[in-house]
């Protein structure tokens, strides 16, 4: 499958993620085989920390099923929600800043997990809220 197809996809998927749930921490394809046909989408938001795992992950299949076509559905095989503390969460934040482009990545270490082939569509720190001023 064309990739550039695959990312323009992905990305109204990612923009009707944002409007329901806000800001997106970590979005990405990592690819179960040299080929790139079968993909586990990693997502990570502020907006799921707080929630069951069982219901980000619903809600998350429900956001899949609305954007994305059957074709694009059929190709990911695994849906991984972490939470924006996870240590590859914030180590893929360090080394990369995503934010309205997209990022190949190719046989990279992070956090101990192999990245043989991966597609980042968003990662960036989230901004903190604190009291005060």
């Amino acid at each position: 499958m064309d990739n550039e197809i695959l990312v323009k996809e992905f990305q109204k998927m990612i923009n009707g993620l944002k409007q329901e749930k806000g800001s997106i921490s970590l979005l990405m394809l990592k690819a179960f085989d040299a080929d790139m046909s079968d993909w586990n989408l990693i997502v990570s938001a502020p907006a799921y920390d707080n929630l069951t795992l069982k219901t980000a992950l619903t809600h998350l299949i429900m956001v899949l099923n609305k954007h994305l076509s059957q074709v694009f559905l059929k190709k990911i095989i695994q849906s991984t929600i972490l939470k924006t503390t996870d240590p590859f969460v914030k180590e893929i934040n360090q080394v990369f800043n995503v934010k309205n482009t997209v990022k190949y990545v190719h046989s990279s270490v992070i956090a101990g997990v192999y990245l043989e082939k991966a597609i980042i569509f968003e990662s960036h720190h989230q901004l903190k809220k604190t009291k005060g001023y």
